[in-house]
């Protein structure tokens, strides 16, 4: 993974959450995401905002700490994780300022942020897979693997009223409305043509 996309999201948050996973490789935490550091050398809560490029002044207006990885949440595998074997949902939504994907689960659907995703794309195209992890505190994650190995963790994006369920349900509707008018339009060109 490219540390620019990392330090981008980051910046974005203005977050800088060191971790250390069981085997003692670092990851690096945007708040909403957390990402291993591949190629990196060993960071502090300072040397993290300096390689990002953060000037002196503007350290202190950054939440930036170590802490330990209690949760689980970058263990390799997780028991009960459910592997997301259903097609990509091929629509994304702007909503809240964020451009949420949906990824569909068994048992319905969970939305990230797909601007977290891009730490984990690459040029060369691995074998990138998704895992739905329930997180002790309710939560959902949605951690990348590249083959075997977990690369990234993305925390889902909780949406607590009905607006978006309605804002779709609308823009559904508009657009059937809107396919079924040129249906007819089209119809009635043939029939216009067919009585020529």
């Amino acid at each position: 993974m490219k540390f620019s996309k990392i330090a981008a999201l980051a910046k974005r948050e203005k977050t800088a959450i060191l971790m250390r996973d069981a085997d003692g490789v670092q990851w690096l935490g945007t708040g909403s995401a957390a990402y291993m550091l591949e190629g990196m050398p060993p960071l502090d809560t300072d040397t993290v905002l300096t390689v990002m490029g953060v000037p002196e002044d503007k350290k202190s207006t950054w939440f930036s700490v170590e802490k330990e990885d209690k949760g689980k949440l970058l263990e390799n595998d997780v028991p009960g994780e459910e592997e997301v074997t259903a097609d990509n949902a091929g629509i994304s939504v702007i909503y809240g300022g964020k451009l949420l994907m949906p990824i569909y689960t068994m048992m319905g659907m969970v939305w990230i942020d797909a601007e977290l995703l891009a730490p984990t794309d690459r040029k060369e195209e691995g074998y990138r897979r998704f895992f739905i992890r329930e997180m002790e505190n309710g939560i959902r994650a949605v951690a990348v693997k590249e083959g075997l190995v977990l690369t990234a963790v993305i925390m889902e994006c909780r949406i607590e009223s009905n607006d978006l369920a309605d804002a779709l349900d609308t823009l559904a509707g508009r657009y059937r409305l809107q396919k079924a008018m040129e249906e007819r339009k089209e119809n009635d060109i043939q029939g216009t043509i067919g009585e020529i």
